[in-house]
């Protein structure tokens, strides 16, 4: 998919009104994260996932954050580089960006919650034990497929974007080390930093087996009548991973067809041109 970047002068003129953002959810993935966002969708939100971020091209600007604040390497963001990803390209899903999620945005509960005083806070939680072991099934189970490392040197504008940003988020969480120890206390002290940075009166923590009733209440919003979903993604997880997998190879082998075929066509000319 093609993304266009608006200068702030096409902005003011497309973006009619200025939306506030709604909710951010700070809890890690695989906290119920799925099911929330499912009700939250009900609730008319549309979420930014990180799966919006690969559409996007946005990846390289979530580097280019985490570097700035936990490497040193860059200036610090503020309102004026988040709403740069949050509403400054053509894509239907940042006309009306009401709710953010996942890794890295989770990484930053001070910055974005100051950027965006009107936006409240949900951090989802489940046990730390539950937790990582749906994480090891699932993100740390993909983090080990051997093949990815070659692909991504041999593929850098796609998987090798993909593959270095992983590494970087995970490596500041937990160092890459996705033991039950290492991965259980990095998971508790996430949470406690958010509770820290993030004012009471815009903080819910929640867990989904909870229901409507406490979220709805914190939103300001009616409870549905319908049941609360119930998202268990895993072999979706699992298969969309592998069908990113995939496409990285397509771009792999098409990228070494064209470099043959040049080559080829290059000592063919280079042969006529010895006999002309």
């Amino acid at each position: 998919m093609s993304v266009e970047w608006r200068s702030p002068e096409q902005l003011k003129e497309l973006v009619k009104e200025d939306r506030p953002m709604k909710v951010f959810i700070m809890g890690m993935p695989r906290s119920g994260t799925m099911s929330l966002v499912a009700a939250l969708k009900k609730l008319g939100y549309t979420p930014y996932d990180f799966i919006d971020r690969i559409i996007l091209g946005h990846l390289p600007l979530w580097t280019d954050a985490l570097r700035a604040k936990f490497l040193d390497q860059g200036k610090p963001w503020g309102r004026a580089e988040f709403d740069r990803v949050f509403k400054g390209f053509d894509y239907q899903l940042t006309e009306t960006m009401q709710c953010v999620l996942d890794v890295p945005c989770t990484f930053f509960p001070a910055e974005l919650s100051a950027a965006y005083p009107e936006a409240l806070i949900i951090l989802n939680t489940r046990s730390p034990s539950a937790w990582h072991a749906s994480m090891t099934s699932t993100l740390f189970h993909v983090f080990r497929w051997p093949s990815w490392p070659l692909l991504a040197r041999l593929d850098p504008s796609f998987a090798g974007t993909w593959y270095s940003h992983c590494m970087l988020t995970w490596d500041i969480f937990c160092n890459n080390d996705y033991s039950l120890e290492t991965c259980k206390k990095a998971y508790l002290d996430h949470y406690a930093n958010v509770k820290k940075v993030v004012p009471n009166d815009r903080l819910l923590e929640y867990e989904v087996k909870e229901g409507w009733e406490p979220l709805c209440r914190f939103l300001g919003t009616e409870a549905p009548e319908e049941d609360f979903p119930n998202v268990n993604d895993k072999e979706f997880f699992v298969k969309g991973h592998g069908q990113l997998w995939a496409y990285a190879m397509f771009r792999v082998v098409r990228n070494i067809g064209i470099a043959g075929l040049s080559v080829g066509v290059g000592f063919l000319a280079w042969w006529m041109y010895r006999r002309r």
